[in-house]
């Protein structure tokens, strides 16, 4: 009798540590529920962002026959970007569609860099899947515990002025004005060598200070947020194109990896394939918002491609090397020769 109850303990024991063994996917399926992926964004449900990332859901939910819901989070819900990539390398947050902060490696904001494209031919090349950045970038978060999917374009950063520029097509050459810039040098250095005198005031100060004169211009947004946030006060805009907005689609690594094979390039390739696919989505977005900016009586130049490759040529040979102390020279030449 005490070797028959001897044995059922071991096959009960068995059993338990097999049903423990299967990993968070397989402990959904027992429990007949599907796997949570807690999704944050920075953007606005009105935001193209949010539409891609419904797909990604719709998608993610069809492909996987429901074993998988991906939870979105709009609207920074669940903290500003940089909680948010905190949390995501903790694994409190399972997934993320933010400007990665470079808090932690000044390298991920290499996708910021002054001209790292010079127009939507050199972007799509930059930043496709297979190309030297993105491979680097997944590299760097993978030391952090994060898994990198890819980046999401939204637009080519201009100028918008209250008054015309000087030597708009000349690199180098004062353009006038006093001009805000974000904060960071990836946009200080390359509105400098550009020709401009810059001012680093926070976005939300920047309408007034248009409004009073203490700067002229602003850089920092695609046309959409000029239109959106400043064509009652800017009266040009040019379209530089000197840095890129783009943000990142991420997820905590273990998360992923407690998935099954098959549900991991699900999940994946949905990510992928939004993000790849915003570059079309920004380029017309770009197109319709500045239609937009000379409806609203705007003046809006758009260089030619030969201008765009001037200035890139230009500030890529000044304000790189500015930059090379943070983001390698290793990183910058891998960069170059993506073109």
């Amino acid at each position: 009798m005490k070797r028959i109850i001897a044995l059922l303990l071991c096959l009960c024991a068995g059993f338990a540590l097999a049903a423990c063994g299967g990993g968070e996917q397989e402990g959904a399926k027992a429990a007949n529920k599907p796997i949570i992926i807690k999704l944050a964004t920075q953007h606005p449900i009105e935001h193209m962002a949010h539409k891609a990332a419904e797909r990604i859901k719709a998608r993610v939910a069809k492909e996987t026959e429901g074993r998988i819901e991906v939870k979105i989070y709009p609207a920074n819900q669940l903290g500003d970007a940089s909680q948010v990539y905190e949390e995501v390398i903790r694994g409190s947050i399972d997934a993320a569609h933010i400007t990665v902060p470079e808090s932690f490696d000044a390298r991920l904001g290499a996708g910021f860099l002054p001209y790292i494209a010079r127009d939507y031919d050199q972007i799509r090349k930059i930043f496709d899947k297979n190309a030297f950045l993105p491979k680097e970038m997944a590299k760097m978060h993978d030391k952090l515990g994060v898994k990198f999917f890819s980046y999401f374009g939204e637009g080519f950063i201009g100028v918008g002025s209250v008054v015309p520029l000087e030597n708009v097509t000349e690199p180098g050459k004062e353009k006038g004005i006093m001009l805000r810039v974000p904060g960071l040098d990836v946009f200080k250095f390359g509105a400098e060598e550009l020709g401009f005198r810059t001012s680093s005031l926070p976005y939300a100060d920047t309408y007034s200070a248009l409004q009073t004169g203490v700067v002229k211009g602003w850089l920092g947004g695609p046309p959409n947020l000029n239109y959106l946030g400043f064509r009652d006060v800017i009266k040009y805009y040019y379209q530089y194109n000197v840095n890129f907005e783009s943000t990142q689609y991420v997820m905590n690594k273990k998360k992923f990896m407690s998935l099954s094979e098959s549900d991991r390039k699900i999940v994946e390739d949905a990510f992928v394939d939004e993000g790849q696919q915003s570059f079309l989505m920004a380029e017309s977005e770009d197109q319709m918002y500045r239609k937009k900016l000379e409806e609203a009586g705007v003046k809006v130049t758009v260089l030619t491609t030969q201008e765009l490759e001037n200035c890139a040529a230009y500030v890529r040979d000044h304000a790189w090397k500015r930059l090379e102390a943070n983001l390698t020279p290793e990183l910058l030449n891998g960069i170059k020769a993506s073109y």
